[in-house]
């Protein structure tokens, strides 16, 4: 039986998330959609899933073009996991939209609370001590009801919610492109490359031994929490500060503050855009990061 499950991960709460549930499912190969879709087909799937985080309300733009190019088998056992911490919006409903396009239906969806790691606009919270074993619980339990693929209705989104999406998000989403023009290096960069390697997008290259962004910024905010020398710095970019609502005054990143990433996912599990699980015990990993 072939299991697959994909991924986008940016601080490493989602990919935690299908490496726990990987191993309930006794093996399952991890594709991150930084992959070409069409090299990691799932046309002879048995059992399909989709884990990732919830920005702005929705999927990241990323996954849902990855899920729109993907070929799947209608017949598969499919599931859907999203971490968040607040708001889930449109996010199941964007998948289960795309995957009825394709003649196949969601039977599992499930919500995940994990540490919010937006950490260019606050401090993690709730505190990693209380929020990580909770987060482990409720894995357990999506992980066992998906292993006996269980039907679990997803989560829609709230009448409140739908009603304001538009006026909330809309302004956001209209200038998500001008995001990443608020990073920058400063001078304890060290070329080392590894925020271009964790990218989830391949936004980021590496040019005269420093990243340059290229607008196709989610703000994951992977490249800030994985730098070890903390060389990536945020400044608000133009289009935000004229936005002015009050999540644009909160975008600021003091020299203190903590740079969230799962404290079990290292920046090297980013790097790998494939990985097998054989069992709960053993897993192996293929360090090829080429799969476009």
């Amino acid at each position: 039986m072939k299991k697959v499950i994909y991924y986008f991960s940016g601080t490493g709460n989602s990919l935690y998330a299908a490496q726990k549930i990987a191993e309930a499912l006794d093996g399952a190969q991890l594709i991150s959609v930084r992959c070409d879709p069409q090299s990691v087909s799932a046309k002879d799937a048995d059992v399909i899933g989709f884990v990732c985080p919830v920005y702005e309300w929705d999927v990241p733009g990323a996954f849902k073009e990855f899920i729109a190019g993907l070929a799947i088998n209608p017949k598969a056992y499919l599931f859907m996991v999203t971490t968040y911490i607040a708001v889930l919006g449109k996010s199941f409903e964007t998948v289960a939209e795309l995957l009825e396009k394709k003649g196949a239906r969601l039977h599992y969806g499930r919500a995940l609370r994990c540490v919010a790691s937006q950490c260019i606009a606050y401090p993690p919270f709730p505190p990693e001590k209380l929020m990580l074993p909770y987060m482990d619980q409720q894995i357990k339990k999506a992980g066992r009801e998906i292993s006996g693929k269980n039907l679990r209705d997803y989560p829609r989104m709230s009448p409140l919610t739908r009603r304001r999406f538009g006026k909330v998000m809309g302004p956001y989403l209209a200038i998500e492109h001008e995001y990443d023009k608020g990073f920058y290096a400063d001078d304890r960069c060290r070329g080392c490359g590894i925020c271009a390697k964790v990218c989830p997008t391949r936004n980021i290259t590496m040019e005269d031994k420093h990243p340059s962004w290229h607008h196709h910024c989610h703000g994951c905010n992977a490249c800030v929490a994985y730098c070890p020398t903390k060389a990536i710095q945020f400044q608000t970019p133009e289009a935000y500060r004229k936005l002015g609502t009050v999540i644009c005054k909160m975008l600021r990143l003091p020299e203190g503050r903590k740079r969230y990433h799962h404290p079990l996912v290292q920046a090297k599990d980013l790097m790998t855009d494939r990985m097998e699980f054989l069992s709960s015990s053993a897993m192996l990993t293929d360090q090829s990061n080429n799969t476009d």
